[in-house]
Parts: C-alpha cells; structure tokens; sequence
C-alpha cells in the first residue's frame, strides 16, 4: 500500500476510535504553499512531498479553548508547514555542538549517507513531529539507500541511534497496527482512548483506556505480540517468507468468506522478523472493500496465526 492508503486507512480507524483527535488534523495547504515550504528547507523525497498533501499538521488549541484533543503520532505533535519552517530554522541556528568530535569532523558528515549519525542537524533533515521536550521525528532526505526513513533528534543525544523506520509509511502504518491492536510501539508507548482522545502512555502508568478497552471484543492468542522495527531488519537476519504468509492470509479470507470474491492481501512490511509474537496487518480485498487481517508469527518454519480484525478494534489477550 502507498502512504495515501496507510493514512486513509489509519484515519478512518481515528474517526471511529477517537473522534476529537481525528477533527485536529488541519487540510492540507496549497501545492504552492508546499512547494515553498521545500524551497526553504531542503529537496523532500516524493513521500513526505504527498504526506503534506494529505494534511497540514495538527491543530492544538491554546487559551480558552485549551482542551485535551491528544496526539496523532505518538507522544507527538504532527507538524504544520509554519511549524515544520520553524523547528527547521530553530534546529539550524541553535547547533548541536560537535567541538569534541574533531577538526575533521564537517567532512566524515559530508560523505554520509542517509541513516547515519551525524551528531548535528543536518539542512536534509525534515522535521514533522516534535514531543515538547525538544525531540524531534525527522525524515533523512540524504542520498542513499536509506533516503526517506525516519529519525529522532533530540537536545541530549542529538541524531543518534538507528532510524526507526524505513519509511513514512512504514511509520503511519506502524501506528495504525498499534492503535488497532492496543499493542505498544517504541518506547513502550500504548495507545489509549478516553472521551474521543488518541493519547499514549506507558501501559505501566496507563488507565485512561480501561473503561473503553472493556467495551472491545478479545481475541485470545496463544502467546504475547512482540514489537519490531523493520529498518532495523537486513536480508541477514532470519525473516519469515511474507509470500507464504500473503497466501496463508488470502486462504484464510476465502474460508472466512467463502460466498465473497477475495482479492489480493497487501501489507506495508517489506521484511518480517521469524520470531513468535511478530506480527503484521495485511489488507484484503474483499467484495469490493478492504478488510484488515492481522498474520502473527509461530517461529516455527513460516506459519503464522491469520485473524480478521473487527471493525473499531479489538483487545489481544495472550494465555501464557
């Protein structure tokens, strides 16, 4: 699936779960106000150039009609373009320092590619999304193999560590698996649901979701979901066969609905780690309509456990 789809896909789920949250989501601007926002920062990959096509960031209210509306990204605010100028300039004019990194330093950065530590900000980092305290989600528009994934830079740490993901919509539709699933997504951060609000919390200090996740079906399965970023995979690591696991899942589509006509399965993974609990949502067409399948992995040989998610959401509860 493209971007478009993810979002879509992603914000249809928002509107029913958390209705207040979904309304924050400015329009996007003009393609020619977009296409001043590139011109002032940097050249954009054709991705973060159709992610502002799709909104202009989120709406936060201040003053009187300050009110919880919660965060479309997790523990973040979606940017504006204003914004995106802004955190762009700011980041520039206020330099990580690098002093002790050596003369020499200015040069390795030059040579590098998309995805690698820079201990700076870069005029080729886009920022989209910051948390308040001075982190910010980025995307890498460096040459590259890497080009398009997505970072944090942050005051303490600057650009350090591996990309999250690999892309935008690897990223969107990370946060809709999570929100679908209630499972948790970097940093152990979970999604809950309170009065219309999307807002995340480490599950050991969350209660803002029992009511709400009381009222979703469970779905009982054998073992607990484990989380994974995908950047973090290469063709070295033991991945399971998505080809075996596409047809798995359009085999389960067609018993489940054996009167419908049962289309193609889409997923957004590119690689998939062989660990029991990993687990995918896959898109099946269906009658016309796109249904959501979740796969989860056994870790033995390339068999998983297909589900059709409900509509709306639902609670996984593991029995071991």
């Amino acid at each position: 699936m493209n971007l478009t789809a993810v979002w879509t896909a992603y914000m249809t789920t928002l509107r029913e779960r958390a209705p207040i949250t979904a309304a924050s989501i400015r329009p996007p601007r003009t393609a020619g106000e977009r296409e001043s926002a590139e011109r002032a920062t940097t050249p954009w990959t054709e991705e973060l150039r159709e992610f502002y096509g799709l909104h202009d960031g989120q709406h936060v209210p201040e003053g009187e009609d300050c009110g919880r509306i919660g965060s479309v990204l997790p523990d973040s605010t979606l940017l504006s373009l204003d914004e995106v100028l802004a955190r762009h300039t700011f980041s520039l004019e206020n330099p990580h320092s690098i002093d002790d990194l050596g003369d020499d330093w200015p040069d390795v950065v030059r040579a590098q590619e998309a995805g690698e530590t820079a201990e700076m900000f870069l005029p080729s980092y886009v920022p989209f999304a910051e948390d308040g305290a001075g982190g910010t989600t980025y995307v890498d528009t460096r040459p590259g193999t890497r080009r398009g994934c997505i970072r944090n830079f942050s005051h303490d740490s600057a650009d350090q560590g591996a990309p999250w993901f690999d892309s935008l919509t690897e990223y969107i539709a990370a946060v809709h698996r999570s929100i679908e699933t209630g499972s948790a997504i970097y940093d152990d951060l979970t999604p809950t649901f309170a009065d219309g609000v999307l807002e995340w919390r480490d599950p050991e200090f969350s209660d803002g979701s029992m009511a709400h996740a009381a009222t979703l079906p469970v779905i009982r399965i054998p073992f607990a979901l484990i989380d994974f970023r995908p950047s973090q995979l290469s063709d070295d690591d033991d991945l399971i066969d998505l080809d075996h696991v596409r047809r798995t899942v359009i085999e389960t589509a067609r018993r489940l609905h054996p009167q419908a006509v049962v289309e193609d399965a889409r997923a957004v993974y590119r690689q998939v780690p062989r660990l029991r609990g990993a687990n995918m949502n896959w898109w099946v067409g269906i009658d016309g309509a796109e249904l959501i399948f979740t796969a989860i992995v056994t870790g033995e040989d390339h068999d998983v456990i297909v589900l059709e998610l409900p509509p709306g959401g639902c609670v996984f509860e593991a029995d071991e």
